[in-house]
């Protein structure tokens, strides 16, 4: 059978033009998520001079303060340098790797360590890997309800695909085992999130060209606010304070028959409606209220 070969003018591509290589030995100091997406990242920086914690906030999307605090723990863990060259010595030499594009996907933290680690366990021929979610906890020192919810991220994200698997045991019962997953090519996942991205620009260009063309009409055709007038002919006296509202309901209350405060107009509303000027309510027979009095 003979063996095909790329066509001339066609450049094999290099792996190390589109991944990045991480040491497998990082699994073992447990590191927080943020940690790790910054050492990954200086792991995708490594041929590049130093790097300041503007430029890693940028890349990695945190704030300057964040990175430079998981800067100092990778420091004292002696995983990093003074300049940020990765500095992690191990005897084991091997490693995964990871593509370029992942900072491009602004993953959580959480996501992108749950993804790492699924690349890390892969079939490399057939791109699967079925860990349990406590194997998954255990191994990226997260929670189990916070490893699911990664994966469901990294499921609407389109990086991965997940199937539910079962299996019999010697009593032929069936039980339900773990996930299969499938490593999606990342290429899918970036083209997606620029559609989303191109799709959310249109509909802001919409909404402002909207706000522009109704402003454009409202100086045309200028008119009065609808409720003006409404206002204008409900309210024909001043609205009194609430203390002058309150205190004909208090004479009222203790049956006092003290001379009461004129200064609120009497109010015409007909039965059984609240009257907003004094806060009295008329009764089903009284439609002249006066100040805590009614008129039978």
């Amino acid at each position: 059978m003979r063996r095909r070969s790329t066509p001339i003018g066609w450049p094999r591509r290099d792996p190390r033009h589109y991944r990045f290589a991480i040491p497998n030995a990082v699994w073992e100091y447990q590191l927080r998520p943020a940690e790790f997406v910054i050492f990954s990242y200086l792991c995708y920086h490594r041929p590049s001079g130093t790097l300041t914690p503007e430029v890693i906030a940028t890349g990695v999307h945190m704030t300057a303060g964040t990175v430079k605090k998981y800067l100092d723990s990778l420091i004292a863990k002696k995983l990093i340098g003074e300049d940020g060259t990765p500095a992690l010595k191990s005897k084991d030499k091997k490693f995964f790797t990871l593509p370029n594009e992942v900072f491009l996907l602004r993953l959580s933290p959480s996501a992108f360590v749950v993804y790492a680690y699924l690349l890390l366990i892969e079939d490399r021929r057939t791109h699967t890997c079925h860990p349990s979610y406590n194997t998954i906890a255990a191994t990226t020192g997260l929670a189990k309800n916070t490893a699911m919810k990664s994966v469901s991220t990294l499921l609407e994200m389109g990086l991965i695909a997940v199937e539910s698997s079962s299996y019999f045991d010697k009593c032929g019962m069936k039980w339900k085992g773990n996930n299969l997953y499938t490593i999606l090519p990342v290429r899918a996942a970036v083209d997606a999130l620029h559609r989303r991205q191109l799709r959310q620009l249109e509909l802001d260009a919409e909404r402002r060209r909207t706000l522009q063309k109704q402003k454009k009409y409202n100086n045309r055709h200028p008119r009065a606010a609808p409720c003006a007038t409404a206002v204008a002919e409900a309210t024909p006296w001043p609205i009194p304070t609430v203390q002058a509202a309150v205190r004909p309901l208090n004479a009222s209350v203790q049956g006092g028959d003290k001379e009461q405060d004129k200064s609120v107009p009497p109010c015409w509303r007909p039965a059984g409606h609240f009257c907003p000027q004094c806060g009295q309510f008329s009764g089903v027979r009284g439609d002249l209220i006066s100040e805590g009095k009614k008129s039978v």
